[in-house]
């Protein structure tokens, strides 16, 4: 599994054409690197700078896919309303989540599963199977270990009433989920490498009983990272 936030390279850009080209050559170095198991989560802030919103998500999975084979498979969007002041303009990040190969790499959701909405009521009774959108087979739609957590991650609290409904929701922290990128893209004792990675998430990753590699883009860059 490999982990990047893109945080830094945007902070000290003046464009966000600046800051992609600041990295570039580095997704197919990656790509090069991966294995067909192997998943890439990439941390993109969202900016709003001078009047204007930067697409940052988008414009790096864009990036990707120009310089290299990577596939996207789903973009995680994350609210960071208390985070960022209340600031609407950037209320939001989002965690790209590549593969290289869409048919072998790794990806246990049943590890992040949160609580039914409706325990044993879900579709009606009916639609009982869908298909997946990570390995493109049928599923089931109802798994009483509990349901997807969806592509917007938010902590869903149903404790205020009796019955099952979400009472309330609120942000999930960015440590958070990347735990959750951590434990359907590895399991215990493989290694996470990491790009631009603080102590915090690392703390969060190693505390998954992962084996984190920090690697320098600039070395990537240059083909000689370990």
């Amino acid at each position: 599994m490999y982990l990047i936030n893109l945080t830094d390279a945007l902070s000290i850009a003046s464009s966000l054409d600046d800051a992609l080209d600041e990295i570039s050559g580095l997704w197919e170095a990656l790509y090069d690197r991966m294995d067909a198991t192997d998943t890439l989560w990439v941390i993109a802030p969202n900016d709003y700078r001078d009047g204007q919103m930067w697409p940052v998500a988008m414009a790096a999975a864009e990036a990707a896919r120009e310089e290299s084979s990577l596939v996207l498979k789903n973009t995680i969007t994350l609210h960071t309303w208390d985070d960022r002041g209340a600031d609407m303009e950037s209320a939001y990040d989002e965690i790209l989540f590549l593969v290289k190969d869409k048919r072998e790499y790794q990806f246990q959701k049943d590890r992040i599963r949160t609580a039914h909405v409706y325990q044993g009521h879900e579709w009606g009774g009916e639609r009982e199977k869908g298909s997946s959108a990570y390995h493109d087979r049928d599923v089931s739609r109802y798994n009483e270990d509990g349901k997807d957590p969806g592509n917007v991650w938010l902590r869903e609290d149903r404790t205020q009433t009796e019955n099952q409904e979400i009472d309330e929701t609120s942000s999930l922290s960015l440590k958070e989920a990347v735990r959750r990128c951590v434990l359907v893209g590895s399991s215990e004792g493989e290694t996470v490498h990491v790009v631009n990675v603080d102590d915090d998430l690392i703390e969060t990753i190693t505390g998954e009983d992962r084996v984190t590699n920090p690697l320098g883009i600039k070395s990537l860059l240059k083909g000689d990272a370990n």
